[in-house]
């Protein structure tokens, strides 16, 4: 019986799971585009740190927990713990999404530039048609922004606009 029970939790740790298997097949792997982000963000930000986890890439310099209201259509909007800059930080999160938003539904939240209680958030949705996939991209800055971090705003878009051409071709 107890021989019975340790080959059957063998077996599961073991054998592949399919839904697994189909998740990684849709996503492609974002490793040459969080370089390419981890690079223009190291070279604004000397000492950033940056992440990838699955279908999503960050990076952040000279943050901190913030309790702020959450963008919200209900009001008076909850109050939650949310990551951002100080004076002189960043905090970014990209996450890849299947699906080209020329025929998708459109998100609940616009694209544009939202003044939080202590930064300003940028909501962005760069979309690639040809490989029918698009990012989700939140940039949290300084309320008072200067003009190298805006330099920096506009080359980070400018990269993102463009970042199908650092995902691998289908056939790889």
């Amino acid at each position: 019986m107890q021989n019975s029970l340790i080959l059957k939790i063998a077996l599961c740790l073991l054998l592949p799971i399919p839904a697994v298997a189909q998740e990684d097949a849709a996503s492609p792997s974002l490793k040459k585009l969080h370089q390419a982000i981890a690079e223009l963000a190291a070279r604004h930000y000397p000492g950033s740190t940056s992440y990838r986890f699955q279908d999503t890439i960050g990076f952040e310099y000279s943050t901190r927990i913030y309790v702020t209201r959450v963008v919200s259509k209900v009001v008076p909007a909850p109050l939650a713990p949310e990551r951002g800059p100080m004076d002189d930080g960043v905090w970014c999160n990209v996450w890849y999404r299947p699906g080209d938003l020329e025929t998708e539904p459109a998100y609940a939240r616009s694209e544009g530039i939202t003044k939080r209680e202590f930064f300003k958030e940028h909501i962005y949705y760069p979309n690639d048609s040809r490989n029918k996939c698009h990012l989700m991209v939140t940039l949290r800055l300084p309320l008072k922004t200067t003009k190298k971090q805006m330099e920096f705003v506009k080359e980070l878009r400018e990269l993102l606009n463009q970042f199908g051409k650092h995902l691998p071709a289908k056939n790889e």
